[in-house]
């Protein structure tokens, strides 16, 4: 670990691993947890907890570290950095109050954003010197001497990569200075120890190329290629065979150094791109709770929290109410992006890319033409930094994964219509339809509690008609403030024409709610076949159905319409059925490990009979102008179709 020297050290091994975990977060509250899964891993003794306490005691003694209650100041606050270290005991878990520059690896953190800022502002000098300042506080590997778990090793990690990128950029100054004969024999030390690091091999052709050695570089070149082949069996990237071919053609390779800086000087001021939030969230107290115990418990790695629900459910406000709340944590500035378009097409990681490094101030013709040259670039940046990043309406992992770039210190929140599992995703937060109490307290915020105890059978109307899901209340909210003299009752009326509960919200009702386009837009994930399979199903099948009932409506094995039953699950667009299958004990919930029921809800039902089928066809509710509840298409008629293959 890259620290500064001390009075004492510890000696035993799994000392040092707990005092290298509380001093690389510094200031912060690390989780007894967390530190019996380093000290342990997914094993600890049952003495764990006991004996972790003899090291913190033994690391106050040793390393004469005061205190042992709460700190005067939270986590976090400047003040709370005094003279002398200190460890407390938190109620779970333990921090490390330190004196500013105690530790090398955050005064290294420190100069290289001072280095960049430099080199942003085009003082390529004056970051150089910066950076060779950072790049001097090593001494050797971090981590060094001590036995690191997976959070040290992640801490680890972070810090080589930064340290590698702080000594490119070094190196890029340089020669962008012409000092390419200075920088020779160091990059060919480093290419030696390196030999798979392409961005390395190109500074070492750079340096031969413009110190007239065009031959060397040439050969560079190829045991930059042989290394490759020898290793991972790959070719150069493009972007070193570009370098080639302009070598052998003898044009110019470096830049004029006034116009080399990506970010301009001007970009001092953090990026803010959230759009405006609800003022208030109701019914989403443990949600909240969720993400930002996610957020806190990632230590060494960004963390990554995605936010679930059905359609309606407010995935949306609440992924933007909750990053308003998190912003002050991630002075750097934050970012936006919708990831799926207002038509239902997905928008590709590199268009997103692209408007983040616009957004941090890359001028458009700095911009790469790739996707992994933009992560590369963003990642770059966001190095070192406390970004919050937001991330709406993921469509898939493919999609998804070239966006988690960000570097400890920052964190990312993503909200989909779909189940998405990914390493990248480090905390799931699902969203259901609100409690009651808490949906009548959304209309009662808005239409007042004496409107709602006046006609409390309209009030559990209109909780019925939303199903009690945010989106569709609050549109009622909205209206009930526009016309505070209608009684409850009327604001009923105006959505429901035909007052059956049983047949769940109509199509206009659902067109006005707002949950037709959401379910639309969910539906649009699907493969045409599953969308012409998920009609089909709407129409014809019972409340409930199993994967052998689908089967006989599709025309398909039970094993095909099993798999696209849990599809539709994966998208909420149905869900498993808390009724027992008949014939199973008492009990079962949704069945057995082998016997499944699912079911629609009735606003997903209603809506797919409003929408068009995959032929462009409207739906029964859509053709009869939505005046009554849809009406299901006959069992056998369904059967008569032709099968209907079943994709993932």
């Amino acid at each position: 670990m890259l620290q500064r020297s001390a009075i004492a050290t510890p000696t035993a091994p799994k000392l040092r691993t707990v005092m290298a975990l509380l001093a690389m977060n510094a200031g912060s509250v690390v989780g007894t947890h967390q530190l019996v899964e380093e000290l342990w891993g997914e094993n600890p003794p049952p003495s764990s907890t006991t004996t972790l306490q003899t090291y913190i005691y033994q690391l106050r003694k040793t390393l004469g570290l005061g205190g042992s209650g709460t700190p005067a100041h939270l986590p976090g606050d400047p003040a709370a950095a005094g003279r002398d270290p200190v460890l407390h005991t938190m109620m779970n878990g333990y921090l490390l109050g330190l004196p500013e520059k105690s530790l090398d690896s955050q005064e290294f953190v420190a100069r290289a954003r001072r280095g960049r800022a430099e080199m942003a502002a085009g003082e390529l000098e004056k970051a150089a010197v910066t950076f060779r300042s950072a790049l001097a506080l090593w001494s050797g590997a971090a981590m060094t001497g001590v036995t690191a778990g997976p959070i040290l090793q992640a801490e680890e990690v972070r810090l080589e990569e930064l340290r590698k990128t702080v000594l490119e950029q070094r190196i890029d100054i340089d020669l962008r200075l012409g000092r390419h004969r200075e920088v020779i024999g160091e990059l060919i030390a480093i290419v030696a120890q390196q030999p798979i690091h392409e961005g390395f091999h190109a500074k070492l052709m750079l340096a031969l190329y413009q110190a007239g050695r065009r031959s060397e570089a040439l050969l560079a070149y190829q045991g930059a290629r042989t290394a490759l082949a020898r290793e991972l069996g790959l070719e150069p990237s493009a972007e070193l065979r570009r370098l080639q071919q302009k070598m052998i053609a003898g044009e110019p390779v470096i830049e004029n150094p006034a116009r080399t800086s990506a970010f301009p000087a001007s970009r001092t001021d953090p990026v803010t791109r959230l759009p405006p939030g609800l003022p208030r969230l109701v019914g989403r107290e443990a949600e909240l709770d969720q993400v930002g115990a996610a957020v806190a418990d990632r230590l060494a790695s960004a963390p990554a929290v995605l936010v679930l629900g059905p359609p309606g459910s407010g995935k949306s406000a609440f992924l933007t109410y909750t990053a308003h709340r998190l912003r002050s944590a991630y002075p750097d500035g934050d970012l936006y992006a919708r990831l799926l378009g207002p038509d239902g097409t997905p928008v590709p990681p590199e268009t997103v890319l692209n408007d983040f490094l616009g957004a941090i101030g890359v001028r458009p013709e700095r911009i790469p033409a790739t996707l992994e040259e933009r992560a590369r670039m963003f990642r770059s940046w966001a190095d070192g930094r406390k970004v919050l990043i937001v991330l709406d309406d993921a469509t898939d992992t493919a999609q998804l994964r070239p966006l988690l770039t960000a570097g400890p210190g920052s964190a990312v929140l993503v909200a989909s219509r779909r189940r998405l599992v990914d390493p990248g995703l480090t905390a799931t937060v699902e969203l259901p339809p609100l409690s009651p109490d808490a949906a009548r307290r959304m209309l009662a915020d808005a239409c007042g509690d004496h409107r709602l105890a006046a006609d409390a059978d309209a009030t559990e109307g209109l909780l019925d008609l939303c199903a009690r899901l945010p989106v569709a209340l609050r549109v009622v909210a909205d209206r009930g403030r526009l016309r505070p003299h209608w009684p409850m009752g009327r604001l009923l009326r105006s959505y429901r024409t035909v007052p059956d509960r049983e047949a769940g919200p109509e199509g206009p009702a659902l067109a006005e709610l707002g949950l037709l386009g959401s379910v639309d837009l969910t539906r649009r994930l699907l493969g045409a076949e599953e969308r012409r399979a998920l009609h089909r199903l709407a129409a014809a099948a019972d409340a409930t159905v199993t994967p052998e009932d689908a089967a006989g409506i599709l025309g398909v094995v039970p094993g095909d319409a099993e798999s696209l039953l849990e599809h539709l699950v994966e998208h909420y667009l149905m869900h498993p059925d808390p009724d027992p299958v008949p014939g199973q004990p008492s009990g079962s919930g949704a069945g057995t490990d082998d016997h499944y029921r699912y079911r629609f809800s009735p606003a997903v039902r209603a809506a797919l009979a409003v929408l068009a089928d995959p032929a462009g066809h409207p739906g029964p509710a859509a053709r009869g102008h939505g005046t009554g509840p849809s009406v299901p298409a006959p069992r056998n008629a369904a059967r008569a179709d032709a099968p209907v293959l079943v994709t993932r």
